[in-house]
């Protein structure tokens, strides 16, 4: 589960159920959406948990994960999500763990990506932002019946797309390194 604002400063608590059938295939669903309108604490978001789950029918014993950010409402052992959620349902063996994706950046933030960033982002924008050499690229990928018909932009403001942009120039790289050869 995740709570983050939406464009109109509402604040939305979305809830994702993934679950394993008994061919042990793994399915995963947005399952619901409830707006928090006022506060954000953790009673808040415990009251918006339980009346989604009402709502979906789901018994809080089939729940036995719940994966949040490391945000104090959600990880408060008092009065945040989780504390409530102990206090309500006591003996309930539900692991808590900390979201993948914030792990991702925590790790990210580790590492000092900046060289290979400069040169791939360089790369790219020396493809992209010329209109006759994107078009001759794009062209180029076709005719060698590449796989993939274009790089991608890489954006700060979502980190994730680094990992995209590092593993499509990668699988372009001898499509790339032909394409500069024969322009020359």
């Amino acid at each position: 589960m995740d709570e983050s604002t939406d464009i109109n400063d509402t604040a939305q608590l979305v809830l994702f159920i993934r679950g394993v059938d008994e061919n042990f295939e793994i399915t995963e669903e947005l399952a619901c959406m409830r707006s928090l309108n006022g506060t954000t604490k953790g009673c808040d978001i415990f009251r918006e948990f339980q009346e989604g789950l009402l709502t979906l029918k789901v018994p809080i014993t089939n729940i036995c994960n719940n994966t949040t950010d490391g945000a104090p409402n959600m990880t408060g052992k008092k009065s945040g999500f989780l504390g409530l959620f102990h206090q309500n349902y006591p003996g309930n063996n539900v692991v808590f763990l900390h979201c993948v994706i914030h792990q991702n950046a925590l790790c990210k933030s580790a590492l000092n990506m900046k060289p290979v960033l400069d040169a791939v982002v360089k790369l790219v924008n020396t493809i992209r932002s010329r209109g006759l050499t994107h078009r001759q690229f794009r062209d180029f990928l076709q005719s060698v019946q590449s796989e993939y018909s274009d790089v991608l932009y890489y954006t700060k403001v979502r980190w994730l797309s680094t990992g995209c942009v590092f593993e499509r120039v990668w699988q372009l790289k001898d499509d790339i390194v032909s394409f500069f050869h024969e322009k020359q």
